[in-house]
């Protein structure tokens, strides 16, 4: 394992393609959502993250598109990455589901519909009638 702190954006992209894995393992509210996690799943990654009752949990997915551990648990945090270097069928699995479930949910265009829809909701308008979700 290595800590590499700030990269530039190819950096971290070809990092991404050649990883193993992504680790969240914030254990703090603060780091409420977890964009490195979506990260991880754009690359069909499987992923670790902590449980801390945040935007995370509906990221990764326990035993899903990853595995979730409880906060500040080192024990737990390694048997984690243990049991995806041990079982990389299942690893490839998650990875998977990390990329279908990012493509489902959080791609630019979703996340723009989305906002849109909630946008419309909150001051009455009506859907397009155009193909267009926008």
């Amino acid at each position: 394992m290595h800590f590499l702190g700030f990269l530039p954006d190819e950096e971290k992209v070809a990092l991404l393609h050649a990883c193993y894995g992504v680790v969240f393992p914030s254990h703090l509210r603060s780091e409420a959502f977890g964009i490195s996690l979506l990260e991880g799943a754009m690359f069909g990654k499987p992923l670790i993250s902590s449980e801390i009752g945040t935007g995370t949990t509906f990221i990764n997915i326990a035993n899903e598109t990853g595995l979730v551990v409880p906060p500040s648990d080192p024990i737990a945090l390694n048997q984690a990455m243990q049991w995806l270097c041990e079982y990389p069928h299942r690893a490839s699995e998650m990875g998977a589901q990390a990329l279908k479930r990012y493509r489902e949910h959080f791609t630019a265009e979703k996340m723009v519909n989305a906002y849109a829809h909630v946008h419309r909701e909150l001051i009455g308008a009506p859907e397009p009638v155009t193909g267009h979700k926008l």
